[in-house]
């Protein structure tokens, strides 16, 4: 038995997002595309893991469906009747821009229920780790609505499964390239909770994820935006890792961290404007093994969220995967288009808002 759990199913693929352009569905003015502009294949990604000898570091499992009990723990029961409706109509869109196919509803249901199923496990010692390639992805499903993409907050239910499971202080760390609306608004006010994203400043939800924004009441200091500038690449990313977060974790003292572990801040994906590589995002889960390891017995959940270039996310689940694996970085042949890009070193601009949430925010001072 390996220490490592790798959660999938099969009809995860089978959630078709629509031939839209972009987020925009077909309509007036907006002609099909052939192949989905916002929701590459998996396959292609759990393929690369299989061929490059890593999936055998793992032990895979097939998750089971969420039950609405569970889905409830974060979304009003209105809003998961609102999904099944959508799915069970044959389409149609289910909140904003949450566009959904027949199979849709099940294959949020899994992916929710492979975090929940992720979580019981790392915390009752089955495994020390746990990766969940899973799709629809879930951060900006708020409690009451579904959007742009993410019908179930995936990595928002994992957090809940651990209170459940006894755990009192549970991290989520977010560094998909758009912020995680749904996952700080359903802890927004939730002390054991701290929920730590680092996103793309200004680009999406529109106006969300800013410094400012702390948590409320009983969770003031539980929320920790890292809003870094367009541009921003590995050095930037490692030193918002290193002197915000872990700063922030050793302060918390999580018994847990979750990952929600979007690929989509790369210098190749067509739905951000950051520069990370697969050595990017190595390291970074690299650091949070470590992170677990000094504060939580190793306890740590990545569940897969955004990605959306074709050819380039395979590479990095793949680099994501091996670091939880504990082994080196993947050779990566598109590497060698971004490495040399000023962006890749940490830039003054950049620099000023980490210095400044290290000097202003409730956990850093």
């Amino acid at each position: 038995m390996s220490a490592f759990a790798w959660y999938s199913h099969e009809l995860c693929h089978w959630h078709d997002p629509g031939p839209g352009s972009g987020y925009v569905p077909v309509g007036p003015w907006v002609e099909p595309l052939r192949q989905h502009a916002v929701d590459p294949d998996l396959r292609r990604a759990e393929g690369l893991v299989r061929a490059a000898g890593v999936l055998d570091a793992f032990d895979c499992l097939t998750p089971g469906p969420a039950s609405d009990r569970e889905l409830e723990l974060v979304h009003t029961a209105r809003h998961v009747s609102r999904v099944e409706e959508a799915s069970a109509a044959g389409g149609g869109d289910a909140g904003v821009y949450a566009h959904v196919n027949y199979h849709s509803a099940r294959a949020a249901r899994l992916a929710a229920g492979a975090c929940a199923e992720a979580v019981r496990d790392v915390v009752s010692g089955g495994h020390e780790r746990a990766y969940c390639l899973v799709r629809p992805p879930g951060h900006h499903a708020e409690p009451d609505r579904a959007m742009a993409l993410c019908l179930f907050n995936n990595v928002a239910v994992g957090a809940r499964t651990a209170q459940e499971q006894g755990l009192r202080r549970v991290m989520v760390l977010d560094w998909d390239v758009h912020h995680g609306n749904g996952v700080q608004k359903a802890f927004h006010e939730d002390p054991d909770v701290l929920y730590v994203s680092i996103h793309q400043d200004g680009l999406f939800p529109p106006g969300s994820g800013t410094i400012t924004e702390t948590g409320a009441g009983a969770g003031e200091g539980s929320t920790l935006n890292v809003p870094l500038p367009p541009g921003s690449g590995h050095d930037a990313y490692l030193a918002a890792f290193t002197r915000v977060v872990v700063p922030a974790a050793r302060a918390f003292r999580p018994e847990i961290i979750l990952v929600a572990a979007g690929v989509d801040a790369s210098g190749h994906d067509p739905m951000g404007r950051m520069l990370c590589t697969s050595l990017t995002f190595h390291a970074l889960t690299t650091g949070v093994c470590e992170l677990a390891a000094e504060l939580c017995g190793g306890r740590c959940v990545f569940v897969h969220e955004g990605g959306y270039s074709p050819w380039y996310q395979p590479m990095l689940v793949l680099g994501t995967a091996s670091a939880i694996a504990g082994m080196p970085p993947p050779e990566d042949p598109f590497r060698h288009s971004l490495d040399h890009l000023p962006g890749q070193r940490l830039q003054p601009h950049q620099k000023r808002v980490i210095d400044f949430l290290c000097g202003h925010h409730p956990l850093m001072v």
